[in-house]
């Protein structure tokens, strides 16, 4: 893996030590159909205790409280990209600030922000290298090492790295190993898995957050951050799918052993089935929304030809005749659409191998998953009962934001919690001097004597 390349990640996770030292944060979601934001305030002294302890429970969540809130409608966003970057900016900042209004008698003025990306295509790749540890003993030298000797995926120019995790680590052939560092060894094995997305759209998303006169701190995939926070920590070890049904697409993150190993993308959601409704039903694009909000389903009844609806038709919105359909009509509209996005992510995770895993579970969550009967059509469909995720609960997270359309949010603001190691958090390794040669073996005979 080339570590030159890895410069911006590293100032980002420069940009989010630096909001942890001033106990301040902001997390924005971007998505195609709202943008929210959380304004963070942070227990610099209780995360660096849950950091030594390097573990994931109750004390560290107490380290964070939302303590501003605000979303508002998306514009320039389509499928999770920016169109108009003039509409996202001033979005944006709209957000921010009625955020930082709501957090101004806790927090002042935010500069850093962690950010959502839902668009770009992304790719997975694993890739593995294995080295001789240099003193029988693993180090961190060793670790830079081998994260060096990684094969970089074949991405080419117009794709860029989001994520890069080692997802397993083992010594003289112990699989399994969370931190290596200072154990007896001859062989060191890492396993990483890389997550790719298109590089113009996701340059898109980090200027528009400069002209916003924000730093950056950092960019998180929004199905990896919704995983976060839909999933429980036993469906996270012991293998899970999070499918996030949002607007400008459907996407899902596929998580064993407490780490991420897979994102895939359909480009399908719930806009599009608003779309359907409005051009099927020749209505606006608004009243199409309503209905789809407010009667919308996917299993029919018996009573569905007896409930009528208001649909009129364009033009018709103020007229007293106005067309009237029934809600199995309705549903008729709206079904295969939401059909042929189950097919295709049951397509992609039997050609991943993914529904071979014995004991993954499925867990919906995103907007559209709060449609009724969604999940009696996912279990149809996948072959497995999935249950609806709701994203865990976080001091001062205020009710109106607890639902499954805002499990990306509070992803984003778990990952802040406690970020997993990325590429760039490790040193590039280096050709040792004499003298450095010389100062890692007394550190050795410092260490074991």
């Amino acid at each position: 893996m080339n570590f030159a390349q890895l410069t911006p990640y590293r100032n980002m996770r420069s940009r989010f030590n630096l909001a942890i030292k001033k106990g301040r944060l902001a997390v924005l979601d971007i998505g195609s159909s709202k943008i929210t934001c959380l304004v963070l305030k942070l227990d610099p002294a209780r995360l660096a205790e849950a950091g030594r302890n390097d573990r994931l429970g109750t004390s560290l969540f107490g380290a964070i409280e939302v303590v501003g809130a605000y979303n508002v409608q998306s514009r320039g966003v389509r499928r999770g990209e920016i169109v108009d970057m003039d509409e996202v900016c001033r979005s944006i900042r709209m957000a921010l600030l009625n955020a930082e209004k709501m957090a101004a008698p806790k927090v002042e003025r935010v500069d850093q922000v962690i950010v959502s990306f839902s668009g770009g295509r992304p790719r997975s790749f694993s890739t593995t290298a294995e080295v001789e540890t240099e003193t029988g003993q693993v180090t961190g030298r060793d670790i830079s090492n081998v994260m060096g000797a990684c094969p970089p995926p074949p991405v080419g120019e117009a794709r860029r790295i989001l994520h890069a995790q080692p997802v397993e680590i083992s010594v003289d052939g112990e699989a399994g190993i969370t931190d290596p560092r200072g154990m007896t060894g001859h062989k060191l094995t890492v396993a990483m898995h890389v997550l790719t997305v298109d590089a113009r759209p996701l340059s898109n998303l980090m200027e528009c957050i400069r002209q916003c006169d924000l730093d950056l701190a950092g960019v998180v995939a929004a199905p990896y951050a919704s995983g976060l926070s839909a999933l429980v920590e036993d469906e996270q070890r012991t293998g899970a799918v999070c499918i996030d049904m949002g607007g400008g697409s459907t996407s899902f993150s596929v998580f064993l052993r407490d780490h991420l190993i897979c994102v895939e993308q359909i480009r399908y959601g719930g806009d599009h089935v608003t779309s359907d409704i409005a051009a099927g039903l020749l209505m606006r694009s608004a009243a199409a929304e309503r209905i789809k909000t407010l009667y919308g389903g996917l299993i029919p009844t018996g009573a569905d030809d007896r409930e009528l609806i208001d649909a009129p038709r364009i033009g018709e919105e103020e007229s007293p005749n106005r067309r009237q359909i029934s809600r199995g009509m309705l549903i008729g509209v709206i079904r295969p659409r939401v059909e042929e996005t189950f097919r295709l992510v049951r397509q992609r995770l039997v050609e991943l191998g993914i529904t071979e895993m014995p004991g993954c579970s499925i867990v919906l969550t995103g907007a559209a998953s709060q449609m009724p009967g969604v999940d009696e059509m996912a279990t149809r469909i996948m072959g497995r009962r999935p249950r609806i995720g709701r994203p865990i609960r976080i001091a001062g997270l205020p009710q109106s934001l607890a639902g499954p359309d805002f499990s990306t949010v509070v992803g984003l603001a778990t990952y802040a919690l406690r970020p997993h190691d990325e590429l760039w958090d490790f040193a590039a390794p280096r050709p040792l001097s004499a003298r450095g040669r010389a100062a890692e073996m007394f550190r050795w005979l410092k260490t074991s004597w």
